[in-house]
C-alpha cells in the first residue's frame, strides 16, 4: 500500500541531540516521553534512547506501565499526580512516584508495609505554575513527615516552571529563588536528586542546571525548538521530517472558489491546484488554512482555502508536479515552530496533532 502521509523519525538524530544536550548541561537527563512521545511514538523512541538517557518521564500510570512492558529497565517516573489506587501497580513495577499529596502519602505507606517493599518518589513542589505540587510554605513539614514512612525513599524534588521561554525572565526567576528557599530549608533530607530544568530553562537559565542535579527535556530532543530563537543558544538537529503525497491535479481559471466555505477564490487567469493527502484529521491545523505553505522541491506552495479532514489545496503554479509526488510538510527549516507562532500555540500541541494514526510513523537509524 503506498504512503498517503508520514514522519520520518531519525533515531540517530534524537540520540546525538541527547548527547549534545548532556554535554551541555552535565547532568543526568530525563528524557520526558509523555503522549506517546508528543505522537511520535513512545516505546520505539525510548528503546532506542535508553542507553543514553538517564531516566524517563511521562505523565501517568498507563505510560509508565506501557514502558516496563516493553522492557525499559531505566527509571521510569510518573511527572503527574496519581490517584491512591495506582500506587501497588507503580510500586510494583519500580516505577517512580510524583509525591505531593496526603492521599497518595498514606497509600504509600499501606502499600510498603504490605510488600514490604521500598517505594520512590520525587517531591513535587508548587513554586508557581498552580497546578499540582505542596506549597513551598508547606513543604518541610510534608517532607518531615513522607521521611518517617518506612519503606519510602525520597529520591527527588522538582518543580515547574511556568515562563521560562519568555523575554522577561522574572517570574522564572521568582520561580527558581522560591525553589532555592524550600531546598535550603529541607536541606537536612539529603534528597539526591533536584530538578527543575525544562527544554526552554536549559537554555535561557544556566543555573536550572548547573545549580540542580537533572534536566526534564521532551521537545528539545527531538529538535523542536519552544521558540525558533532559542535554536541559537543550543543548535539541534531535526530528527522529525514530515511529508504527503499529490493525489490530483487541475488548472482552474481566475475566479474558482475553493474548498469548504470558499474563503479562497484564484487571482490568476490560470492556477494550476494540488490536492495532497492531509488534513486536519492528520493534524494540519485549521488555522493554517490560506496562513501557511507546504513544499515541493524547495519552493514554498501556499495552501489555498480551507484545510480540509482528509485533503488540503496548494498552489502548484509554476512547477512540475505530478500525481503521486511527495510534498514536504515540515523539516529542518523550523516549520512546526511556525505553526506553533501563526495559531498563537506552542510546537507541543502541533506535534501532538501530527501524532494522529493516519500519518505514518517511519523510524530511521
Amino acid at each position: 500500500m503506498s504512503k498517503r502521509a508520514w514522519i520520518e523519525v531519525n533515531l540517530s538524530g534524537i540520540s546525538n541531540n541527547i548527547e549534545r544536550m548532556k554535554k551541555h548541561t552535565g547532568k543526568k537527563f530525563m528524557a520526558c516521553v509523555k503522549a506517546d512521545c508528543y505522537g511520535m511514538g513512545m516505546v520505539r523512541i525510548a528503546k532506542s534512547i535508553e542507553k543514553k538517557a538517564d531516566f524517563f518521564g511521562v505523565a501517568e500510570t498507563s505510560e509508565a506501565l506501557a514502558l516496563r512492558e516493553s522492557g525499559i529497565k531505566k527509571p521510569v517516573l510518573v511527572m503527574g499526580s496519581i490517584l491512591p489506587e495506582d500506587v501497588e501497580i507503580l510500586a510494583l513495577n519500580d516505577v517512580r512516584i510524583t509525591l505531593c499529596n496526603e492521599n497518595v502519602l498514606e497509600k504509600i505507606a499501606r502499600v510498603s508495609a504490605l510488600r514490604n517493599k521500598k517505594i520512590n518518589v520525587h517531591i513535587k513542589i508548587d513554586t508557581g505554575l498552580g497546578r499540582i505540587g505542596v506549597k513551598p510554605e508547606k513543604a518541610s513539614d510534608f517532607i518531615e513527615k513522607a521521611l518517617k514512612v518506612k519503606g519510602l525513599k525520597i529520591e527527588g524534588v522538582f518543580t515547574h516552571l511556568a515562563t521560562a521561554d519568555w523575554d522577561d525572565r522574572s517570574y522564572a526567576q521568582k520561580q527558581i529563588d522560591i525553589f532555592n528557599a524550600v531546598l535550603k530549608k529541607t536541606a537536612s533530607a539529603d534528597i539526591p536528586l533536584k530538578h527543575i530544568a525544562n527544554s526552554a530553562a536549559i537554555i535561557k537559565f544556566p543555573e536550572t542546571y548547573r545549580d540542580f542535579d537533572m534536566v526534564r527535556i521532551g521537545l528539545l530532543f527531538l529538535g523542536v525548538y519552544p521558540e525558533r530563537k532559542l535554536y541559537k543558544g543550543l543548535p539541534l538537529k531535526a530528527a522529525l521530517n514530515g511529508y504527503c503525497r499529490v493525489f490530483y491535479l487541475k488548472d482552474v481559471p481566475q475566479g474558482t472558489p475553493l474548498s469548504y466555505g470558499i474563503t479562497f477564490e484564484t487571482k490568476r487567469k490560470i492556477t494550476r491546484v494540488a490536492t495532497v493527502g492531509l488534513g486536519y484529521g492528520d493534524g494540519l491545523k485549521r488555522f493554517l488554512s490560506n496562513r501557511y505553505f507546504l513544499q515541493y522541491k524547495g519552493k514554498k506552495l501556499k495552501i489555498l482555502g480551507n484545510i480540509c479532514m482528509d485533503q488540503t489545496l496548494i498552489d502548484a503554479t509554476g512547477t512540475d508536479i505530478r500525481i503521486g509526488d511527495t510534498v514536504k510538510v515540515f523539516g529542518d527549516t523550523f516549520e512546526l515552530e511556525e505553526m506553533a507562532s501563526i495559531g498563537n500555540t506552542v510546537p507541543q500541541e502541533i506535534l501532538c496533532g501530527f501524532g494522529s494514526l493516519r500519518m505514518e510513523k517511519i523510524y530511521k537509524k
